[in-house]
């Protein structure tokens, strides 16, 4: 395409030259061509930086949500930090979005606060309500409730679209569910995510999932199906967090 508009551009400032020299006056051509040369330029850039988001965005999925690999997916990005790498210097929500979770999935909670912060500063109106529901989620559960609750009840109030209303909906069912203590509420719908066959769960929403299931037991005085949970951990956690917390669990609990 890159080929393809230079050709176009070159043809029209060659027309242009041409018709200068039969004295014909028609700066129409030169314009357009330069134009093009421009739109070009414009063209290649962007699709440079779709290109290598797109293939960021890959490695995170494949590191931090299949493999379990959070803290190598955070080497790889804190050295694109280093370069001079577009990507870095504007980072996309998405990109983001995947940097906190992998924060999070080693229970770095400064530094993925700070990710959804930047987030949310680079946010326009369409998708800041997004960015504050991440936010909210993870305040919920880090314990913070009452800077969680002020931020999700003044971002329910806004226009939220489909995949604003999901996360609001898991918010209620899981995160700040669980920080209000109501635990049946929370055991149904992780049990609910569990069976669910369209989309179905990847490898850290099945570990999430099933660390947030051991903590409700936990809390019921369920300590065999506490134990049951926190063993997935242990077995399926890979290089996490959750792996690391849920063995100190089972240790406390036996």
């Amino acid at each position: 395409m890159a080929i393809c508009f230079s050709l176009l551009g070159s043809i029209f400032i060659a027309f242009s030259i041409l018709f200068n020299i039969m004295n014909i006056s028609d700066n129409s051509l030169l314009i357009s061509g330069i134009i093009i040369y421009l739109l070009n330029v414009l063209m290649i850039f962007l699709k440079l930086y779709d290109e290598g988001k797109g293939k960021l965005i890959i490695l995170a999925n494949k590191l931090v949500r299949k493999k379990l690999k959070p803290a190598e997916f955070i080497l790889h990005y804190e050295s694109l930090k280093k370069s001079n790498d577009l990507i870095i210097k504007k980072p996309s929500i998405k990109v983001l979005q995947f940097v906190a979770l992998a924060y999070d999935s080693l229970d770095d909670r400064e530094n993925a606060l700070a990710t959804v912060d930047e987030m949310i500063e680079i946010s326009n109106e369409k998708r800041k309500p997004f960015s504050n529901l991440i936010k909210c989620s993870f305040l919920f559960s880090y314990g913070e409730f009452e800077e969680a609750e002020l931020l999700f009840n003044k971002t329910q109030k806004q226009k939220l679209n489909i995949m604003c209303n999901s996360l609001v909906d898991a918010i209620l069912n899981s995160d700040r569910a669980m920080a209000m203590g109501d635990y049946k509420t929370v055991e149904a719908y992780s049990l609910r995510m569990l069976e669910r066959s369209f989309p179905k769960l990847d490898n850290l929403g099945k570990l999430v999932v099933h660390y947030t299931l051991g903590k409700v037991y936990e809390k019921l005085q369920d300590n065999s199906k506490a134990i049951t949970n926190y063993q997935y951990c242990v077995d399926f956690g890979g290089e996490t967090a959750i792996k690391i917390t849920a063995i100190k669990k089972l240790q406390h609990i036996k």
